[in-house]
């Protein structure tokens, strides 16, 4: 097949959706499909594009009315995405995050082939999300008409999906991994030093101050764990000065790290804390924690809540319940029978969302979506 990648933001820049659509890319030309990724043209252009990347329009950074950036794909001229997409002869367009202004929008309303969607985001409770709800509407049913399969990354995904496809039957297609790059190679090392590790953005809706707070107050009765965060956000001053007004030692910030640095501070990790308090519909880093044989503390927010099932449901706490926040910290990282527990449940758990596996899910969406476009087509005859 030919499928096309939509992206909807700087494809350039870290975030979960633009890593999901490059992983895709590279398991479905294994695969044999030719496959582009058509992403808006960021104003900084990287010196070395990859052949398999289409740029069109621009893309522009604003600040969202929940707590975080977006980095999204503007307009582009109409004649010149008819010109790709004559050019391309898709068989199938993926559109993920359809409803983001505007490039998905435009190409969905251009083209001739079957048209899959995916969500990933979900919106946090509270009038503003109302207020965008209400004016995603007009778009939503415009979308709606022209889209063939609607996949969601989870059931709190699959909420914002229905704004789009609220009568589709929308498939749950997780988010993924690639379990063996994650995977330890030796034994972590037992030693009487703990060391917590956070991974990601410096934002509010992160929770890493209420990890901080946590943290200080389990570091009253343990002086041998240290805390590790890893990422950069708008946040960064605002924690160093709470760190430094609060005399809270051993906390070590690392900056942006690669994948490679990512991998090694799991791996050297006693315990991965993500205490997100919305905005997440999934949790792909709860995952490589999981695949890093790392045992794995998540805030209770409904997207992590749709991951830590089972077992996994003792990694979950309400991070702003600060005493609760420290005693889990507490638990989890010293009282080793919950560990072995926690530890043989995750290693079987993770590998349903080992790429191959979710792959193999998308490929059936495409052919279905590709099934249907045909039928309506001979049926129009």
């Amino acid at each position: 097949m030919r499928i096309g990648l939509v992206c909807p933001y700087n494809y350039f820049r870290p975030g979960g959706v633009q890593s999901i659509i490059r992983e895709l890319a590279i398991d479905l030309e294994a695969r044999g499909h030719y496959v582009r990724v058509i992403a808006p043209k960021p104003r900084v252009i990287p010196e070395k594009v990859d052949k398999n990347v289409i740029l069109v329009g621009n893309s522009a950074e604003f600040n969202t009315p929940f707590a975080t950036k977006g980095d999204v794909g503007l307009s582009s001229s109409n004649d010149k995405l008819d010109a790709m997409l004559a050019e391309q002869n898709f068989d199938v367009l993926h559109f993920h995050e359809p409803g983001i202004p505007v490039i998905g929008t435009q190409l969905v309303s251009r083209s001739n082939a079957a048209n899959v969607a995916t969500m990933h985001a979900t919106l946090p409770e509270g009038m503003l999300s109302k207020s965008y709800l209400k004016l995603m509407k007009p778009m939503a049913r415009y979308i709606e008409t022209r889209l063939q399969v609607v996949t969601a990354v989870s059931t709190v995904a699959a909420t914002t999906a229905r704004i789009y496809a609220p009568d589709a039957d929308i498939t749950i297609i997780p988010n993924g991994i690639r379990l063996k790059q994650y995977a330890r190679t030796t034994p972590k090392k037992v030693t009487k030093s703990k060391t917590i590790v956070y991974i990601g953005r410096l934002e509010k809706r992160k929770g890493v101050k209420h990890l901080l707070a946590a943290y200080a107050r389990l570091r009253q009765d343990h002086d041998n764990i240290k805390l590790v965060i890893g990422g950069n956000g708008d946040l960064l001053l605002t924690l160093q000065n709470y760190i430094a007004k609060h005399n809270i030692p051993d906390v070590d910030f690392r900056g942006w790290v690669t994948e490679k640095e990512k991998v090694q501070l799991l791996h050297n990790a006693d315990l991965y804390c993500s205490p997100a308090l919305y905005g997440e519909s999934f949790g792909i880093v709860l995952l490589e924690a999981m695949a890093a044989g790392t045992v794995t503390i998540a805030g209770n927010n409904p997207g992590y809540a749709s991951v830590m099932t089972g077992t996994g449901r003792l990694s979950l706490v309400n991070p702003e319940s600060i005493d609760d926040f420290a005693q889990r910290l507490e638990l989890m990282l010293f009282d080793q029978d919950i560990r072995k527990l926690w530890l043989e449940w995750a290693k079987d758990y993770v590998k349903q969302f080992d790429y191959k596996n979710v792959v193999d899910q998308y490929e059936a969406a495409y052919i279905k979506a590709v099934k249907i476009k045909q039928a309506k087509q001979m049926k129009n005859k």
